[in-house]
């Protein structure tokens, strides 16, 4: 089993409470888009914060980081065609109108190396979130944690794009809202 797979099945343990096949999660949000459907769940800021504590991060380091409007996504292709996805292309849109991007992990993963947060922690990190970038064949799915680079009161909705043989496409989920814990 590689890393990243054995990564994977530990954030679905730790989200499901027991190692689960990605398509026997209990998804709050759901929608389909073509090819590509795209699931997500809240998690909130115990959650998080107990997740990489474990793992090497001290209570301060990982504070901002559990503090943040996050949710672990899924992202299927049930094609016959590769799909690829930037993260940064995503962006959740507020009742009000404002727009959000999600915070690339990069960002996370910069600010703490400079707090000398420990570098197994930091690859514990990047290997449970959803990836900048993700390129998938046809059968295969992503799964990770991303948070919004600023949080958004309320419901809002998250503009996922992705792009395929046939061009760039979109799928919304809506209505999301941050976990409350």
């Amino acid at each position: 089993m590689s890393v990243r797979r054995f990564l994977v099945l530990a954030v679905l343990a730790f989200q499901a409470g027991e190692c689960l096949a990605v398509d026997e999660i209990e998804w709050r949000h759901r929608a389909q888009g073509g090819d590509v459907t795209l699931t997500a769940n809240p998690l909130g800021t115990a959650q998080r914060a107990a997740f990489y504590r474990a793992r090497g991060f001290t209570a301060t380091a990982i504070q901002p980081y559990a503090e943040a409007c996050g949710f672990s996504f899924g992202m299927s292709n049930i094609g016959m065609g590769s799909v690829h996805t930037t993260l940064a292309d995503w962006r959740a849109i507020g009742s009000d109108g404002r727009r959000v991007r999600l915070r690339p992990p990069a960002k996370w993963d910069a600010d703490w190396e400079k707090e000398n947060v420990p570098e197994s922690a930091r690859i514990a990190f990047r290997w449970a979130q959803f990836q900048a970038e993700n390129s998938f064949e046809a059968g295969d799915w992503i799964m990770g944690m991303a948070t919004l680079e600023s949080p958004l009161p309320g419901n809002f909705r998250l503009i996922a794009r992705y792009r395929d043989d046939k061009g760039s496409h979109e799928i919304v989920l809506d209505p999301l809202s941050c976990a409350r814990d």
